[in-house]
């Protein structure tokens, strides 16, 4: 019945837009996992990083500058940084680089921007590599 609530809130949050607060306790592998008063509004407002990959990043003059190519969240989770692949025509001489996700809105076609960017002054910041494992 308590997980019937709570999906009731959310979609009551979702369908509506109302804030919903949320308090539940959850176990994720073993470890309490609790949301106090979650505001699921608040979060849907947020960016689906599945429906940003692989999309464009512009400028705030709607010029191309890059690809989005990948979202990397640091071990403490306080910072997350997006992977922008800066390749040169068709692709070609592929470099990614990672910039500070708050440096980044969306416009209303749902597109990254990247105000006051130039592919030349993305191309010119240190290449990005993944760590090895």
């Amino acid at each position: 019945m308590n997980n019937f609530l709570a999906t009731a809130a959310i979609l009551t949050a979702c369908v509506f837009g109302n804030t919903v607060p949320v308090s539940a306790q959850h176990v994720a592998g073993g470890i309490v996992v609790e949301h106090n008063n979650l505001d699921i509004a608040v979060v849907a407002t947020g960016w689906s990083v599945v429906a940003l990959l692989r999309g464009n990043v512009y400028n705030s003059g709607g010029d191309f500058v890059g690809y989005f190519h990948d979202a990397i969240v640091l071990p403490d989770g306080d910072a997350t940084f997006v992977i922008v692949n800066v390749a040169g025509f068709l692709n070609i001489g592929e470099k990614l680089i990672a910039l500070p996700a708050d440096a980044f809105e969306i416009n209303p076609d749902g597109n990254l921007v990247l105000p006051n960017a130039s592919k030349d002054n993305l191309k010119s910041l240190p290449r990005f590599f993944y760590a090895r494992n």
